[in-house]
């Protein structure tokens, strides 16, 4: 409990000093009991621990607490707004200080896709109607099989949203957005490049790596083997962020990926 409440703290501290010039903004009418800063704490706590974003609040905040505290729409909203200001103050912070010492800046671009319903839950009638086929995606691996002892092409199929993250070798995103799934990695990053003004701030200052599967995209240099040992260490770092972020969405149990945070 102690390790959570001075987390917390730490986290409220560093969200209050970001975000200074967001508190001073006074409406009319009676002041919430909870600030939006103090349930934006949660939201960053659920991502480095692994826990919903309900039963922190529930420990931190207040006991008595309940849903409906929190995710009303029009505050999730400002909620949400709120990080993603912090994340990119945080990330403009973090690059001026590397400019600054000198340290020679790699990022990487990488994609995984995130399940937002079971295969057998997606295939009912109701989300056919709503979403369509843009959520739909198959992809294929080699996986060896111990039986044919070869590898043997696999087909997966997923329903879900494709997310993209480009971070660097200390494992801090730098840029995050969402795709349908039957969207290609490279069509993805186009899209990104011509309409997101940081994202093209980011591939035109910095080396931008990627895996063979970015070839064509003059802004994207692309790792053939990864055999030198910097650019072996932040292939691992890009993996075990997706690998988190996978982990996250299903503790987190929220259907809606409007809430990714790293």
């Amino acid at each position: 409990m102690s390790y959570l409440n001075s987390l917390y703290q730490q986290v409220l501290l560093s969200i209050s000093v970001v975000l200074s010039d967001c508190e001073k903004q006074v409406k009319v009418g009676r002041p919430p009991k909870v600030s939006d800063l103090q349930i934006a704490c949660p939201y960053v706590m659920s991502y480095i621990i692994n826990t919903p974003v309900f039963n922190l609040a529930k420990i931190l905040i207040d006991p008595s607490i309940q849903s409906y505290h929190l995710f009303r729409k029009y505050r999730t909203v400002r909620v949400y707004k709120l990080l993603e200001l912090y994340r990119r103050k945080m990330n403009l912070i973090i690059l001026i200080l590397s400019i600054l010492l000198g340290k020679k800046i790699k990022l990487i671009v990488d994609g995984t896709i995130l399940r937002v319903a079971n295969i057998y839950r997606a295939q009912t009638r109701k989300i056919k109607r709503v979403a369509g086929k843009k959520f739909w995606a198959k992809r294929k691996r080699n996986i060896y099989s111990w039986d044919y002892q070869r590898n043997v092409r696999f087909e997966e199929v997923h329903y879900g949203l494709l997310v993209m993250i480009v971070c660097d070798r200390n494992g801090i995103v730098h840029d995050l957005w969402v795709h349908p799934a039957s969207y290609h990695e490279v069509r993805s990053v186009r899209i990104r490049y011509q309409k997101s003004l940081w994202f093209r701030a980011l591939a035109d200052s910095f080396c931008l790596m990627g895996d063979r599967g970015y070839r064509g995209l003059e802004y994207v240099h692309v790792c053939e083997v990864c055999e030198d040992k910097p650019d072996k260490s932040v292939r691992q770092v890009i993996e075990a962020v997706n690998s988190q972020i996978k982990v996250f969405n299903g503790v987190s149990r929220w259907r809606n990926i409007t809430t990714l945070l790293a």
